[in-house]
């Protein structure tokens, strides 16, 4: 159910009020020039201004939408018969502005090349494992192919090693 707007009835005060603000002139010198208070001021220009809401927002975008597609046709249309290059890149600016406005932009549409490159590489975790498996393994080593494969087993160490004394014995004591 859409909601009902008041339309308050303007008056010639706040018409006039209105083309002063145009002007350029503040709401203080408004309100010491007609004798009000600024919120007077604020209420009559709320008054003469159209409604700012959603469906009211949207209505104009749609407007603005149809006169730029309106005058982008318009200047094809010369670009075209008469050859006219300045036409024709104002239809490629207006196509910019339409496409901008509908949402379609260039990041949309194709790739940064630093973030293809970004993930074309290998991350810093795959970087550091392959070092140290190249320590461990020799420099020959490669990683595994595929993703998410089995980690290569570590080698036994032989029996003669001995452990290190005082960080106690995986075996326990009988």
């Amino acid at each position: 159910m859409s909601e009902m707007v008041e339309m308050i009835p303007v008056n010639e005060q706040d018409e006039a009020i209105f083309s002063q603000w145009e002007t350029g002139k503040s709401l203080r010198a408004l309100a010491r020039e007609f004798g009000i208070s600024v919120a007077h001021v604020e209420q009559a220009l709320d008054r003469t201004l159209p409604v700012f809401d959603g469906a009211h927002q949207l209505r104009a975008f749609k407007r603005e939408l149809r006169r730029l597609e309106d005058l982008s046709s318009e200047f094809y249309t010369i670009a075209r018969r008469e050859k006219c290059r300045d036409s024709a890149h104002l239809v490629a600016r207006l196509n910019e502005r339409i496409c901008a406005m509908r949402g379609w932009s260039p990041v949309n549409i194709r790739m940064d090349p630093l973030t293809t490159q970004q993930a074309a590489a290998p991350d810093e975790y795959d970087q550091i494992f392959t070092a140290i498996m190249k320590v461990a393994r020799g420099p020959d080593w490669k990683p595994p192919a595929g993703n998410g494969g089995e980690l290569p087993s570590l080698p036994s160490m032989p029996d003669d090693v001995q452990q290190p004394s005082g960080s106690g014995s995986a075996e326990p004591d009988s």
